[in-house]
C-alpha cells in the first residue's frame, strides 16, 4: 500500500492497481471508457494530471508513495470535451432516443421495458418504469399515451400497445409479494413540504422521499389522489387501485395530511418559514363556468363538480336526458358517467369530431357505449319549466372558420337555432386554478394573466425563496402525465439545492432535436424506416444478407393485440372497469412488436452522459444517423 493524494485529500491505495481504480476505491470517478465492449480507440477520457509528470492515462499510470494527483481541472475539462467530439464525430452507431420515449413527457425508458416485457422479465420492466413514473397502476389505465401517436410501429401496421403493457408490468407487480420499491437513501436533514397530493405533488414527494428527505404532502380534500381520485371514473381508474398505488408510494416515508387547505388550515408564509422547501402542486380544481343564459336554473352543474360530487356526496341528481357541454376528456368522462346513471345522454361541442380535444379511444369508447354527439352546436339559453327546473336548451348551429391558435378551426354563429329537450345540462368546457389561498398571504407569486405560475421550465423554481411550482398550477389544465414529469423535475432540482445526487436523465439532454424528428413521422415514411433499421441491424456483425433478411422479419405486419374490455351490456348501470388487462402471452407479443429503432443502451451509456456532462454539441450525438425526414 502506498500514499497517495487525489484532489487534495489523502489517500492510501494498492499499487497494484492502476490510478483509475485506485481512485474508484477511494469514491472518486475518473471517465473512462476503457475496456467497454465494442470500443477499440484510446478514449483520452481517463487523462489526470500528477505533479512533476504532465498530464498521465490513468489506465496506464500505477500510483507511488507521494503521489500528487489532479483528476479536474479547466484544461482537463477542455482535453476531455475535444476527446469526446473526436469520438462522436467517428462514433458510427445511432444515439437516438426513440420518438415513443422523446414524445413521453416523464422521459419513460419505453424501448427497454417493452424488452424486458417481451423477455419475460416484467420485475425489470417495473424497475425501468418506476425510474421516472411512480404511478404506473394509474397512468396504465388513465395516460393520453403521446407515445403511441409517435410509435415508428405505425408505418408498418399500427402503433404498440406502449400505455397497456405499462399497466401490465404494474398489474404484475402489484400482484407479487412484495411489489417493487426503491431502496432509500440515507436520511437527510431537510423537511420538504408538497401542497396537493395530486399525480404531480405525488410524485414529486416521492422521488424527495426515495433521497432521504422528510416530505409532508398537505391535501385539501379527504383522500389523496388528486384528479385521479375525484376527476376519473371509477370504470376508467378503481380507486382501490389507486389506493394502492399511493401506499405503495409512501413505503419510504412520505407522509400525507388530507383535510388541510391551504389559506385556511395554513398559509405559504407559514410553510415558507417553517420548511427548506416548498412545491406548490394545487392542480386545476375550478370550473371553468358558461356565460349564458339560464345557467343558474336547477339542473345545470358543472363537469368537475359532477364528477367530483361522484366521488364525495353525490348530492347532484340527474334526469332522464342529460347534455354535456364540451370536447375534452372531462366532457367524455361526464357523458359515460351520466350513461351509466340511467340517462339518455348527448354531448354538445361547437366543433367537429376531427376537432375535439378528447383522446379518440375515449371518443370510441362513448359512441359504443351509446352516447349521442351534436356538433358543430352551441348552447345559449337553458329555458325552465314552471318550477324553475331546465326543460328545454337552446341551440345554435356553429360553423367552422379560420383555425385559431391551436390548429383548430375557430366556430362562428350562424344565426341558425334548434329546441332539443333536456332536463340536466353538465358544462364540461375548462378548468382553472383557485389561487384564492394568496389573498390574505404576504408571499407575492408571479402569478401570470393565465392565472397560473410563472417558473423555471427545467427546475420548477418560481424565484421566490424556497418556492417551487409544478403540474396544472403552472401549466394550466393538462395532464397526470405531465404533472408527474414536473414532480420529478422539482424533485431534482430540490434535490440539487441540498447538494443531492439523484439519478440523472441523460436522454433530456438530447430530446429537441429528436421531437423535431418525430413530429415528421408520416405514412410516406415507411422507406426511410426501412434505412433507419437497416442503419441500426448494419451495426451488428451482419453481412448485408443476413440484414435484409432481419429487416424482412422485423417489419413484417403483425397487428396490435387488443386488450379485453367488458362488452357493452356489462357496462349498463355499472362502474365496473372497462379494461379487464392483457393475459400473460398476449402482453409478450405485442410486446415484440416494438421495433427497437432507438439506441439500445439508452440512460445507461456512458459516452451519453460524459456527452451531456462536458457539454458537447448534441449534434454530434446523433450525427451517425441521418434523421428519418432526411
Amino acid at each position: 500500500m502506498v500514499n497517495i493524494i487525489i484532489n487534495g485529500n489523502t489517500f492510501k491505495v494498492n499499487q497494484s492497481l492502476t490510478l483509475l481504480n485506485a481512485a474508484e476505491e477511494c469514491g472518486i470517478t475518473i471517465p473512462s471508457l476503457c475496456g467497454i465492449d465494442g470500443f477499440h480507440h484510446n478514449c483520452d477520457l481517463c487523462d489526470v494530471e500528477v505533479e512533476h509528470h504532465g498530464t498521465v492515462k490513468a489506465c496506464r499510470t500505477y500510483p507511488t508513495e507521494g503521489m500528487i494527483v489532479t483528476t479536474t481541472s479547466t484544461a482537463l475539462i477542455q482535453r476531455r470535451k475535444h476527446a469526446l467530439e473526436q469520438i462522436l464525430s467517428a462514433h458510427n452507431i445511432s444515439c437516438s432516443v426513440p420518438p415513443c420515449q422523446v414524445a413521453c413527457p416523464a422521459d419513460v425508458d419505453i424501448q427497454s421495458y417493452l424488452y424486458f416485457i417481451a423477455t419475460n422479465q416484467p420485475q425489470k420492466a417495473i424497475e425501468v418504469i418506476k425510474k421516472t413514473l411512480p404511478m404506473p397502476l394509474s397512468i396504465g389505465r388513465v395516460c393520453p399515451a403521446f407515445c403511441e401517436a409517435k410509435c415508428q410501429r405505425k408505418l408498418v401496421d399500427g402503433s404498440i400497445a406502449i400505455r397497456q403493457i405499462k399497466r401490465y408490468a404494474a398489474d404484475i407487480d402489484l400482484a407479487s409479494l412484495h411489489a417493487y420499491t426503491p431502496t432509500k437513501k440515507s436520511t437527510k436533514a431537510q423537511n420538504i413540504a408538497i401542497v396537493g397530493a395530486g399525480p404531480g405533488g405525488l410524485s414529486c414527494g416521492y422521488f424527495l422521499s426515495n433521497e432521504g428527505y422528510n416530505v409532508t404532502v398537505f391535501e385539501s380534500m379527504p383522500q389523496a389522489g388528486g384528479w385521479l381520485r375525484y376527476g376519473i371514473p371509477e370504470y376508467r381508474l378503481p380507486k382501490a387501485i389507486l389506493d394502492q398505488e399511493i401506499d405503495i408510494m409512501c413505503r419510504n416515508g412520505m407522509t400525507i395530511e388530507t383535510d388541510k387547505k391551504l389559506g385556511t388550515d395554513f398559509t405559504l408564509s407559514s410553510l415558507q418559514h417553517n420548511y427548506d422547501a416548498v412545491c406548490l402542486a394545487v392542480g386545476a380544481s375550478l370550473a371553468s363556468e358558461m356565460n349564458y343564459q339560464g345557467t343558474d336554473l336547477n339542473g345545470h352543474y358543472l363537469g368537475v363538480d359532477f364528477l367530483k360530487d361522484q366521488m364525495l356526496d353525490q348530492h347532484y341528481t340527474i334526469g332522464k336526458k342529460v347534455a354535456v357541454i364540451g370536447g375534452g376528456n372531462t366532457a367524455i368522462d361526464c357523458a359515460r358517467t351520466a350513461l351509466r346513471l340511467g340517462a339518455h345522454t348527448t354531448l354538445i361541442y361547437r366543433r367537429t369530431r376531427d376537432e375535439m380535444p378528447a383522446e379518440l379511444y375515449e371518443i370510441e369508447e362513448a359512441e359504443h357505449e351509446g352516447v349521442n354527439f351534436l356538433f358543430l352546436t352551441n348552447p345559449v339559453e337553458n329555458i325552465a319549466d314552471e318550477n324553475g327546473h331546465i326543460c328545454q336548451v337552446k341551440l345554435e348551429t356553429m360553423a367552422l372558420g379560420e383555425p385559431d391558435a391551436t390548429g383548430r378551426c375557430s366556430p362562428k354563429a350562424t344565426g341558425e337555432y334548434v329546441y332539443a329537450e333536456f332536463d340536466t345540462v353538465i358544462a364540461a368546457v375548462s378548468q382553472k386554478t383557485d389561487t384564492r389561498f394568496l389573498d390574505n398571504d404576504t408571499v407575492q407569486l408571479p402569478i401570470n394573466h393565465r392565472n397560473t405560475l410563472d417558473t423555471d421550465e427545467q427546475t420548477m423554481y418560481s424565484g421566490v425563496d424556497k418556492i417551487f411550482g409544478i403540474g396544472d398550477f403552472r401549466r394550466g389544465p393538462a395532464t397526470a402525465i405531465e404533472a408527474i414529469a414536473d414532480g420529478r423535475k422539482a424533485a431534482q432540482a430540490i434535490d440539487a439545492q441540498f447538494g443531492g445526487n439523484m439519478e440523472k436523465l441523460y436522454t433530456e439532454s438530447f430530446r429537441e432535436r429528436n421531437v423535431a424528428r418525430g413530429h415528421l413521422i408520416r405514412p410516406d415514411h415507411v422507406n426511410k424506416l426501412k434505412n433507419v433499421m437497416r442503419s441500426l441491424l448494419s451495426n451488428s456483425d451482419n453481412n448485408a444478407t443476413d440484414i435484409e433478411a432481419q429487416l424482412e422479419h422485423v417489419l413484417k405486419q403483425v397487428m396490435r393485440n387488443k386488450m379485453s374490455e367488458l362488452n357493452v351490456d356489462d357496462r349498463h348501470l355499472s362502474f365496473n372497469e372497462v379494461e379487464t388487462g392483457y393475459s400473460h402471452q398476449a402482453a409478450i407479443d405485442e410486446a415484440k412488436r416494438c421495433l427497437s429503432c432507438g439506441c439500445h443502451d439508452g440512460n445507461d451509456c456512458k459516452l451519453r452522459h460524459y456527452a451531456t456532462d462536458y457539454h458537447v454539441d448534441k449534434q454530434l450525438i446523433i450525427s451517425g444517423l441521418r434523421p428519418i425526414s432526411a
